[in-house]
């Protein structure tokens, strides 16, 4: 591994990742105020059906654009390396399209008594930015084989920008006009998504001028499948599950005894308050867990078993004592954390109470990268299932008897669950 092109990628992303994690959590605070966290609850549910889609179209592609890459330009075949650059732009486009008429079909059948007035319509207008977000996924895969980290960073940023930029625009003038604030969340996001193509587009066209011309060679379906079956499945069904999960907590909680507006004040509070600002520090891990996966399968490929499982014990013991650190002020001062960004006092006491959170998904974040690395993503796969199916489970024989308490547990236990059990397998792949 090139110790310091890794560093130096590392130190560019996470900077990156501060600013644009930074601007995600004005973000998050300008829609607290903006909705309210009953109407917050219900944008963290109609977010969810969104991320199912968005995951379904850009997970997979863009771990095996990366996992394809990196292993072509460790053998010095470039222009291999463009024709799959490529070949992915185009079908993660294409899949794009397919997924976006079925996200704008389902938006008919959402509950209106859990979504409430205005989740349909946001859903179909997030549909809309499918296929530039997989456009932008595959590109942001072959830049990270090539470590060209710049570019991603530089394309996420005004991804960023745009959407809070357009939001704020949207929910002062359109608000006046009878606009919900979760429409003008939607029509942000999906913006935002088509400026960020365009500007992809910039980047392919200048990465085709000045690199190796395509080189088609047969097979590169048998290659990609591997890779891009269980990560696409795992992120799917994972995803599919958790919007499941996200649905059956608000009902839950009404059961448990609170009205259907508590009830979704609740869960926007722990989703849309505490979680965000528990899970923030994560920008520094992050770029790690996307990094690695080029440098394991760089090694991988070159057979250099020493090196794998030097950097993976290494790598494991700066993630838990960062993690580890991080989770310090979350326990002492959470009611000053959450007054800082304006948020009620419930919301600092469920910082406290999520703070274990932390060390536990910041190693899995690391851990799922390395096994990402390791070509072991139908492992990966059987360990996510495995999770979202005991969530969901826990969501509906929990939360009705437990309340929040119930909630808090899903998420505790569940992030516990599939560390274990990832760690468990990276240990044996690496033979510690």
């Amino acid at each position: 591994m090139k110790k310091r092109i890794f560093i130096q990628n590392i130190m560019i992303l996470s900077a990156s990742s501060l600013v644009i994690r930074g601007i995600g959590m004005a973000f998050s605070v300008k829609l607290a105020a903006v909705m309210g966290a009953e109407m917050l609850g219900r944008y963290r549910l109609t977010i969810s059906i969104y991320v199912f889609f968005l995951l379904l179209c850009t997970s997979g592609i863009s771990v095996t654009v990366t996992r394809l890459t990196g292993d072509l330009l460790a053998k010095n075949e470039y222009g291999k390396a463009s024709f799959v650059r490529d070949k992915a732009l185009g079908f993660s486009f294409i899949t794009g399209i397919i997924l976006g008429a079925i996200m704008f079909l389902t938006s008919f059948f959402l509950p209106r008594h859990i979504f409430g007035d205005g989740a349909a319509g946001a859903v179909r207008l997030l549909g809309i930015s499918l296929p530039f977000g997989g456009f932008s996924a595959a590109l942001r895969g072959y830049f990270t084989a090539k470590r060209k980290i710049l570019r991603n960073a530089g394309e996420q940023l005004l991804e960023q920008l745009s959407e809070i930029t357009v939001f704020f625009i949207a929910a002062d003038h359109l608000s006046a006009l009878g606009v919900s604030p979760l429409l003008c969340a939607a029509l942000a996001t999906t913006i935002a998504e088509i400026i960020s193509f365009f500007y992809c587009i910039f980047l392919w066209l200048n990465d085709r001028k000045h690199n190796a011309a395509p080189e088609q060679f047969s097979g590169i379906y048998k290659l990609s499948s591997p890779v891009f079956i269980p990560c696409t499945a795992s992120a799917g069904l994972r995803s599919a599950l958790s919007a499941i999960e996200n649905s059956l907590i608000p009902v839950g909680l009404i059961t448990f005894g609170s009205g259907r507006e508590n009830a979704l004040s609740e869960y926007g509070i722990i989703s849309g308050m505490a979680l965000p600002c528990v899970l923030f520090p994560s920008v520094f891990i992050l770029p790690f867990s996307q990094l690695i996966v080029t440098e394991l399968s760089r090694e991988r490929t070159l057979l250099h078993t020493k090196n794998i499982r030097r950097i993976s014990v290494r790598s494991l013991r700066i993630v838990i004592i960062y993690s580890l650190l991080m989770m310090t002020p979350f326990i002492f001062i959470p009611d000053k954390i959450a007054s800082a960004f304006g948020y009620c006092d419930k919301a600092g006491f469920y910082m406290r109470v999520l703070a274990p959170l932390i060390p536990l998904s910041y190693l899995d974040s690391a851990v799922d990268g390395m096994l990402k690395g390791l070509d072991c993503q139908k492992s990966y796969f059987h360990i996510n299932i495995i999770e979202s199916v005991l969530r969901v489970i826990m969501a509906l024989t929990l939360v009705p008897f437990l309340g929040t308490a119930g909630v808090i547990a899903i998420i505790l236990f569940g992030e516990l669950i599939n560390v274990t059990l990832s760690l468990w397998k990276l240990l044996e792949v690496i033979k510690i």
